[in-house]
């Protein structure tokens, strides 16, 4: 009784994910759950988990699945989903609620904005509850590089608006340089009432096995490449490469939708029989360590990042990068010993001349393997290590976190945030995960 009262009396966190495949914002919230587990009960909202999210189950994390949080424009879909979540929060009484993944942070948006038009009317005071904490992370921003036009000028628009007359939040962004874009592509005269803060991935990836006696280091190179495929991450662009790189190399594909037979066509369309049997589809992984392992260098060709977990997860393992030359890179390769930019930064894009590089990071790697892995390891630890981050997280969790008396009484004094309309409304079906299997403190990162 007296554990069920104090698990009562922790702060209650909403975490809105997003698409339920592996991918970076799952792995975003397993490691902010380990980080801060001590610190609040969580409820993570994310569409059906398909293994993205199986690593938090055990942890005391309860999920709810939610059709409609994958980032596809479906406008009824979103308001019906919207009006899901909005009912969801009032039942919940979070005192934080945190939206990562940009559909969720899309309609948390579209939901503060009719907060705040019903606190305005007259009346609505009387039937509401105090306001939870507003907090967004931004792994991209919509309107940055690489995004259609149309939806990234709707996206700034909805943002403006967002900022302008929602309630004050907390921002957050994942390097100094996203943060400053965000400002400028907004106006700093829309982010002067709210909080923003600065806060880089990290990863989990642990030790590596040792490659088996075939797959130790020898005359063929691999390249790997980790993402699902989707617009984003532009894995044409990587067969393209492929397609200049010497016959002595092999290309590894992970992530989902690359094992499929539409991916097998593509890459035929544009390699080749003899090219297509040099190349690794192996779809999304559990367990990407012995990948890692055996790789010589580590690809990126995405249109538009945050900050991602997968070019971490390689740096953490100790493998040269190549990488689009983009905001979201910057800070990743500006702490890697061995890291290069791909073309197309200044100009179109050049296939031969990412090979060239690709080709000298790998070569590089193969003479000196063990020490450069040990130097490359050795930088993600000073600048990306989980165990400083987690000190990050904690501090940044605890900031959010007031207490619940704290909280009603700011909300009852100053006006607060608007508030939640209390209407009666059903409650949803949640369902937890089950609790007889281990949590996230031994994951394995995924693919």
């Amino acid at each position: 009784m007296e554990r069920s009262e104090a698990e009562a009396a922790r702060p209650k966190v909403v975490l809105i994910g997003g698409d339920g495949g592996r991918s970076g914002v799952p792995r975003h919230l397993e490691h902010l759950v380990r980080a801060c587990g001590g610190q609040a009960r969580f409820l993570v909202l994310s569409a059906p988990d398909r293994g993205g999210y199986s690593s938090l189950r055990g942890a005391g994390v309860r999920h709810i699945a939610v059709p409609g949080l994958a980032s596809r424009l479906r406008p009824w879909q979103m308001l019906a989903t919207a009006r899901w979540l909005t009912r969801l929060l009032r039942r919940e009484t979070p005192d934080l609620v945190w939206a990562h993944a940009r559909m969720g942070v899309v309609l948390l948006q579209l939901i503060l904005l009719g907060w705040a038009l019903r606190s305005a009317l007259p009346g609505a005071r009387g039937r509401a509850l105090p306001a939870p904490t507003i907090a967004i992370t931004y792994h991209g921003l919509p309107f940055g590089p690489g995004h259609r036009r149309l939806l990234a000028r709707l996206a700034l628009w909805l943002e403006r608006l967002s900022l302008r007359h929602g309630p004050a939040r907390c921002l957050i962004f994942l390097s100094v340089t996203g943060r400053d874009a965000y400002v400028a592509a907004v106006g700093a005269g829309l982010t002067c009432r709210h909080r923003l803060e600065v806060l880089a991935n990290s990863s989990t990836v642990g030790p590596l096995p040792a490659p088996p006696a075939a797959d130790r280091p020898g005359a063929v190179r691999r390249i790997l490449v980790t993402g699902r495929v989707a617009r984003q991450k532009n894995l044409d662009r990587a067969l393209h490469i492929f397609a200049a790189l010497p016959g002595s190399y092999r290309l590894s594909f992970c992530g989902e939708g690359t094992e499929t037979h539409a991916f097998r066509q593509r890459a035929r369309r544009i390699l080749g029989n003899a090219g297509l049997r040099r190349i690794d589809f192996n779809g999304p992984l559990e367990d990407l360590r012995p990948w890692l392992a055996t790789a010589d260098c580590y690809l990126l060709t995405s249109r538009y990042e945050g900050q991602p977990i997968g070019a971490l997860e390689a740096f953490e393992a100790g493998l040269p990068m190549a990488l689009p030359d983009l905001p979201g890179c910057r800070e990743v390769a500006r702490h890697h010993p061995h890291a290069r930019f791909l073309t197309g930064a200044a100009g179109r894009e050049n296939p031969a001349e990412d090979a060239l590089r690709i080709v000298g990071l790998a070569e590089a790697h193969a003479r000196a393997r063990p020490a450069q892995r040990r130097e490359i390891r050795d930088a993600w630890e000073r600048h990306h290590g989980f165990a400083a981050w987690s000190r990050q997280m904690e501090a940044l969790m605890a900031s959010l976190l007031p207490s619940r008396p704290a909280l009603r009484k700011c909300a009852q004094a100053s006006g607060g945030s608007p508030p939640l309309p209390v209407d009666g409304a059903p409650p949803a079906v949640v369902l937890p995960f089950p609790s007889d299997t281990k949590g996230p403190t031994g994951a394995r990162p995924g693919s």
